[in-house]
């Protein structure tokens, strides 16, 4: 019994020790990191590394394994990651002993958009804003945010510094714009030395994402599409193209037709202004104001090209604080373009209280007409008479039942074709004041 007892220890003790040979320890568990999503694993350094600066959110899982590589003429360890890469320095103390790649300035260049070549910020101070000089870049609201709340774990407190945000992202090196994402999308985006901010409003109002540097990088370039080229013949090949815009249904399209624009890289929830420009390069009505949102685009903006005139036109939005603009180009079919009008029309009467462009009108065009000295917010109406004095029936493009705050009433309208020529003269009248004012055109073949 004795020596069965004692063969019993031997073999526990001997169990015991192939168990501890077979199982890493808690040390070791702790500084390996695998994932069931990807192949491959963080270790050691790497792994303490990533939990400690953000983990899955900042740098997401690992897309190669750790392997020796040459890092500015050394050889260094390094293991790539789907928003950054990590390399480690043994040379340098910690927490400096691993340091990110700049994957933002690097991504840039490989897709031919070096970071010195962006366009700056338009001015230094801004309410939301931080202003960084050494780039000469704005880094606003959501961002600025997301910028400030995260960083590197430099000195063990916690909340990060500005120093520690910087270790993580580096400095801005573009101004906040549309431009599209890895899935087609559009998407608020800024550029930073080692990151790529992005908005998605999708998933939250404020909710920002970094992009997939890591895995962009490693990613084979695109094939060369080749260039649409111009058919013979083809009505739109004189058409610009869009800035910082789309429009549907095309390039060039009949009079009459709903088109829809689309236009982005704006500031979140800037004020834009925004007009149409006619064939001849004039504004076409009045400079109308818009608040662009949160996601600095807008999509779908209506445009009603009801009794527009053949010619190339543009829809401009420009940013009142940004001064960024987006255009789009599109072409009226129709007949060719009937020779100009004489712009003096010097027997066309002088206005009262008011003015009119153009001063002559054919079927078809469309003009703008306002009066002022009205109460303010005063109702106010209107009506065209003929050189015969009966009331002609207008097309009313724009306007109000009121004066604005300012006594100014206008309207935007086009006349049909085939009027009698002559002078007409458009009245308006303010309903509780009784106030008059008077413009008047001529109108011709």
């Amino acid at each position: 019994m004795e020596r069965f007892v004692r063969l019993f220890g031997v073999m526990a003790i001997a169990l015991a020790g192939l168990w501890f040979i077979g199982t890493p320890s808690t040390a070791e568990a702790q500084n390996r990191l695998c994932f069931s999503e990807v192949p491959d694993c963080i270790e050691g350094r790497f792994a303490e590394y990533w939990q400690q600066n953000g983990g899955l959110p900042v740098f997401g899982f690992p897309i190669g394994p750790a392997r020796m590589e040459n890092v500015g003429g050394g050889a260094f360890l390094v293991q790539p990651f789907e928003r950054n890469r990590f390399e480690l320095h043994p040379e340098n103390a910690r927490p400096y002993d691993v340091l990110l790649g700049r994957l933002g300035d690097d991504r840039l260049r490989q897709i031919g958009r070096p970071w010195e070549n962006e366009s700056k910020a338009t001015t230094t101070s801004q309410a939301g804003c931080q202003y960084f000089s050494q780039t000469g870049h704005l880094v606003c609201e959501q961002f600025l945010n997301y910028w400030r709340s995260n960083g590197l774990n430099l000195d063990g407190r916690a909340g990060f510094t500005e120093a520690e945000s910087l270790a993580l992202f580096g400095l801005p090196l573009t101004e906040a714009k549309m431009e599209r994402g890895g899935d087609g999308n559009m998407y608020l985006m800024q550029w930073f030395e080692r990151a790529r901010f992005e908005l998605h409003p999708e998933i939250g109002l404020n909710t920002v994402l970094l992009g997939l540097l890591g895995r962009e990088m490693q990613a084979p370039p695109p094939a060369p599409q080749p260039q649409p080229q111009p058919q013979p013949g083809d009505p739109c090949a004189d058409v610009p193209d869009p800035v910082n815009a789309r429009i549907r249904p095309g390039k060039c399209f009949n009079p009459g037709t709903q088109a829809a624009v689309d236009l982005f890289g704006f500031r979140s929830n800037e004020s834009v202004g925004f007009w149409l420009n006619t064939p001849e390069g004039v504004i076409f009505g009045t400079v109308q104001t818009y608040n662009i949102g949160p996601t600095g685009a807008v999509n779908d903006f209506p445009v009603d090209t009801t009794g527009m005139t053949p010619g190339i036109w543009s829809l401009v939005m420009e940013g009142t604080s940004s001064g960024h603009k987006a255009i789009a180009y599109f072409k009226i079919l129709g007949e060719t373009a009937r020779p100009p009008v004489d712009s003096t029309c010097t027997d066309v009467p002088e206005p009262i209280s008011g003015d009119m462009e153009p001063k002559c009108i054919r079927g078809g065009d469309i003009f703008e007409a306002y009066g002022f000295g009205f109460k303010p917010d005063e109702q106010v109406g209107f009506y065209i008479t003929a050189p015969d004095q009966s009331v002609v029936e207008l097309q009313l493009r724009e306007g109000s039942a009121r004066a604005d705050s300012d006594g100014f009433f206008g309207i935007v309208g086009a006349l049909p074709r085939g009027l009698p020529t002559g002078i007409y003269a458009i009245t308006f009248e303010g309903v509780s004041s009784g106030h008059r004012a008077i413009v008047y055109f001529k109108y011709i073949q």
